[in-house]
């Protein structure tokens, strides 16, 4: 079977790079030069560029290019280093995790465990439902199957997992992913959560929007969503622009749990939100915590006879990768199999004896889509 065009400049730089051409911190050619260099369109070598980025061969840095971050000597080394503690029992590594979808989580989740696959551990994965108790059954369940370490996506919510708090306290081997406890030493791998809301926010500023509001389940006590709010803040006030606190939407209840809701609570929750926007006329863009949120936003949009981008401009974080041309939605990309390597390969430094308490931010990328336009401008008779 012929490989697809955008898989042979994906193999040729790859090869580049393991051989020695490009080394780590070399910026590689843009889309356009790719594109002359290879006789395709622009949109081919922007797929090969994106998919070399998702496997975290090159960072995309918009307005700069791209460059290389993938290290054959530092993978190697990384891993010969870990596994020669690996011991004949055969390692477990767990993982718990509220849920995932295309949108989110499905990335993460397939390199925690290619990732462990490398190191030879056998992949555990528990799924909470966005509940407390389920979280707690999970985590013990996977203490009783003999798990050599944890990877743990806490619950929203301000009250924090007794059983987290235990397992930090006793230098158990933990790492958590998307989102940090506050108060609490363990180490974590998570976006830069306030830089990528802010840059969000500015960006729909760039595109002429003053009236923004923001749209979020409560966030009391999750670290994530505060930040992401912090961040949406921060735009105004780095921008000179004034902040309305009545714009920030947070009657939703978590998106996990729209499935359990019954049908009659969530058309209340549609409602509340409908009335929010009509309430707000002078309104002309929006930021969404998550990509579900976003969706539910295209839906009241049209339902109340208005149009995206046309009357609004939607950002999210957070959305399923199309084939080919843009994604449906603008969103913020975070790095999910970066985001998995690096939680799995802390984890075993920890298995191996060596624990470092570090939290570390992850760079992520702005992806345009189709929810975003200029602002109108209006027509002087």
């Amino acid at each position: 079977m012929k490989v697809p065009l955008y898989k042979q400049i994906y193999e040729n730089i790859l090869q580049r790079v393991q051989i020695g051409d490009l080394k780590h911190g070399d910026k590689i050619p843009s889309e356009k030069e790719l594109a002359d260099e290879f006789r395709v369109s622009r949109i081919t070598s922007k797929n090969a560029l994106d998919l070399l980025a998702q496997d975290q061969i090159i960072e995309r840095v918009q307005g700069k290019g791209s460059f290389v971050i993938y290290s054959v000597e530092e993978s190697e080394n990384m891993l010969n280093s870990n596994q020669t503690h690996i011991t004949k029992k055969g390692l477990k590594i767990g993982l718990v995790i509220p849920s995932f979808s295309s949108s989110y989580g499905m990335g993460l989740v397939q390199s925690m465990e290619y990732n462990s696959s490398k190191y030879g551990a056998t992949f555990l994965m528990k799924i909470t439902r966005e509940k407390i108790e389920e979280e707690e059954n999970a985590i013990e369940e996977l203490l009783d199957a003999g798990v050599d370490g944890l990877i743990v996506i806490p619950i929203h919510g301000e009250h924090y997992n007794p059983k987290i708090l235990e397992l930090v306290l006793k230098k158990y081997p933990i790492v958590l992913v998307d989102r940090y406890l506050r108060g609490i030493q363990a180490s974590a791998v998570l976006t830069d959560n306030v830089r990528a809301s802010r840059e969000a926010t500015e960006y729909l500023m760039s595109l002429g929007h003053e009236h923004i509001a923001y749209i979020t389940p409560p966030y009391d006590g999750t670290t994530a969503l505060e930040d992401r709010l912090k961040g949406y803040q921060l735009a105004h006030t780095e921008q000179h622009k004034q902040l309305n606190p009545d714009y920030i939407f947070s009657n939703f209840g978590s998106d996990y749990a729209f499935n359990d809701q019954k049908k009659q609570e969530f058309e209340l929750e549609i409602d509340n939100l409908r009335n929010f926007i009509l309430s707000y006329p002078e309104i002309t863009a929006f930021v969404a915590c998550r990509h579900a949120f976003a969706k539910i936003l295209l839906y009241v949009v049209q339902s109340i006879g208005k149009e995206v981008p046309q009357d609004y401009s939607i950002i999210c974080f957070d959305s399923p990768h199309p084939i080919i041309g843009k994604p449906l939605i603008t969103h913020i990309s975070q790095r999910e199999n970066e985001m998995g390597t690096k939680a799995v390969n802390r984890l075993m430094s920890q298995i191996n004896g060596e624990y470092n308490i570090e939290t570390e931010l992850l760079n992520f990328e702005l992806i345009e889509g189709l929810s975003t336009a200029s602002i109108k401008t209006p027509v002087k008779n």
